[in-house]
């Protein structure tokens, strides 16, 4: 009897996975970006629209991130194979500095956006 053919899928290279290691390494990354943007022109107000748009943006960098990691064969920007540590780095490093750059666009906005008092 002849034995089935069992061809290894390489998961990074389906339409899912593609999607998942761009949206990390570039576009997801500027929708961290414009907000911030938005925030310092503002004036720094707090719970804004910019602000959830910042966020959910940078809750969607670490899911999919995780998801390409732990069910895509999700590799490094170097070509590598990504495990969990490499994850567990990305979010913390990830998030540490989104949330220095948010709270810093904000100091920035309400210091520098609202321009001189008129009188």
């Amino acid at each position: 009897m002849h034995a089935p053919d069992s061809q290894v899928v390489d998961k990074q290279s389906t339409l899912p996975g593609l999607m998942a290691r761009v949206w990390w390494m570039f576009p997801g990354n500027l929708f961290l970006v414009f907000p911030m943007i938005f925030i310092f022109q503002s004036g720094g107000g707090f719970f804004q629209t910019a602000d959830w748009v910042f966020w959910i943006a940078l809750a969607s960098l670490v899911l999919i991130r995780y998801v390409d990691i732990r069910f895509l064969n999700g590799c490094t920007a170097a070509g590598a194979y990504a495990s969990v540590t490499h994850w567990i780095r990305y979010a913390v490093i990830l998030t540490a500095c989104s949330t220095a750059l948010w709270v810093l666009a904000h100091v920035a906005g309400h210091l520098f956006a609202r321009g001189a008092p008129q009188g």
